[in-house]
């Protein structure tokens, strides 16, 4: 996996292993820097639950903390994404991409940041930050 050079990391990175899910969380902890047991209070996850993430979560959530967002929308391929973006992926799996500068913010990864990825993009949510 290739890494990005520091000056295209616009993120903090934040894995979800070594649990197998609470991806959306991981995603929205990623974007707020908030920590993740704020960020789990907005899901309303019980605890010993399975912590499943939906469309409708991240949609729910990201204006709690500023974020704006466009429309969702179906993609075939990365290069139909534009900007920073909340991406559902393959696997029925949450993380970012940041199309400006190709960089993958996959919380299933436990190292951070990559060039690369092998998901295949299923469909996108482009976001601005609070004070964009």
């Amino acid at each position: 996996m290739t890494r990005p050079s520091p000056d295209q990391i616009r993120l903090p990175f934040v894995t979800q292993r070594p649990l197998e899910d609470g991806c959306g969380a991981s995603v929205l902890q990623m974007l707020t820097g908030r920590p993740l047991g704020e960020i789990e209070a907005h899901f309303g996850w019980k605890d010993g639950e399975l912590r499943r993430s939906t469309w409708d979560d991240i949609i729910r959530i990201l204006p709690r903390f500023g974020w704006r967002f466009a429309a969702r929308q179906a993609v075939e391929s990365w290069d139909d994404v534009q900007g920073l973006a909340v991406m559902h992926v393959h696997d029925d799996h949450f993380m970012l991409y940041d199309a400006d500068n190709r960089v993958f913010y996959d919380p299933w990864e436990f190292e951070g940041p990559s060039l690369s990825t092998n998901r295949k993009p299923i469909s996108t949510l482009a976001i601005w930050k609070p004070e964009d």
